[in-house]
């Protein structure tokens, strides 16, 4: 009888107690490490998105400023003021600020020839006209209407501007229109959605009034009117607004708009600096400068200032054709 041998039976073992529970302990440490870098993932996008998100409202409102800004429009950039006062409306003198004195000699310009009966009655109709027009204070030598722009305090400025494109073909709007920046009311909101609690209360959003309908109106643009006024709220949560304006004399920034010389109808440059809480609580600042498609040089009279006799040469002043040219050419192309 052939014996049973014990070495031929395989001596193959299992994985031992203590093995199983290192190679456990070693697949945990490799799953909390896949789930740590998924989740700061996550939290990354979120992060990002919101950021994105927070960035996005304020370039955009940032932008639709400036769209309108650098399209504003002013006979004044490139003509000059219609002198009801003179029968020669394209001028002998240089007298800009209407004082009665030639702006660069400083002499006293001789009287004008007497008005005709009938041009005193056109210019009467046109002082008539804009007495108590808000929008337009005068016209320029070519008669288009001077817009007066409107800044009450440093939260408002109300402008002319060329930037208004038609949504829909035939629409009963034009290519100009009368658009306000200022501060409004928050939005109210539902009690269940959520909101930062770091966002303090009594905040204020950034509006755009547009008024296109009529650009020609004689009154301010009224935020309370629904039917011709449009409305839209490009920043909310915003602590201060402030427009600051150029002024090419003294070369500062000015708060207040009447201060600064013919800024009320011609702004070379407009600084906004805005305030503001983002979505999560923080809070954010930003000052950005802004500048119009119109060149920087004032228009002058293309005619030489009177002769010391008290005629006019009939001659233009040296460079005076180039500076009108270049204001009136460009000006016409913008």
């Amino acid at each position: 009888m052939k014996r049973f041998n014990l070495t031929s039976v395989s001596n193959d073992r299992g994985f031992t107690l203590i093995e199983i529970l290192i190679a456990i302990t070693i697949m945990a440490f490799m799953t909390m490490g896949v789930v740590s870098i998924t989740q700061n993932a996550a939290d990354t996008m979120d992060r990002t998105t919101v950021l994105n998100k927070n960035n996005l409202q304020i370039e955009t409102a940032l932008s639709r400023f400036e769209w309108d800004f650098s399209q504003i429009y002013s006979p004044l950039y490139f003509s000059t003021v219609l002198n009801l006062g003179s029968a020669d409306q394209l001028g002998s003198s240089n007298d800009r600020d209407m004082d009665g004195r030639d702006d660069n000699t400083g002499k006293q310009i001789p009287a004008a020839a007497p008005l005709s009966p009938q041009l005193q009655e056109y210019y009467q109709r046109l002082v008539q006209r804009f007495e108590s027009n808000q929008h337009f204070g005068s016209v320029s030598r070519e008669g288009l209407p001077i817009p007066r722009f409107y800044s009450p305090d440093k939260t408002v400025f109300e402008f002319f501007t060329s930037s208004n494109r038609r949504k829909m073909e035939n629409t009963k709007q034009s290519h100009f229109g009368w658009v306000r920046y200022s501060l409004g009311e928050a939005i109210k909101r539902d009690d269940d959605e959520e909101k930062s609690a770091e966002i303090p209360q009594g905040l204020k959003t950034l509006v755009r009034y547009y008024s296109a309908d009529d650009p020609y109106d004689d009154k301010r643009i009224d935020p309370e009117d629904d039917e011709h006024v449009k409305a839209a709220v490009l920043l909310e949560n915003v602590e201060s607004l402030e427009f600051q304006f150029w002024d090419m004399t003294s070369r500062k920034w000015e708060s207040n708009l009447k201060a600064v010389p013919g800024a009320e109808n011609a702004v070379r440059g407009v600084r906004l600096i805005v305030t503001w809480y983002d979505s999560t609580g923080f809070k954010r600042s930003v000052s950005r400068i802004y500048r119009n498609h119109w060149p920087m040089e004032v228009p002058q009279d293309t005619v030489a200032p009177p002769a010391a006799g008290g005629t006019s040469t009939g001659n233009t002043a040296a460079g005076g054709d180039e500076g009108g040219d270049e204001g009136g050419n460009d000006g016409g192309n913008t």
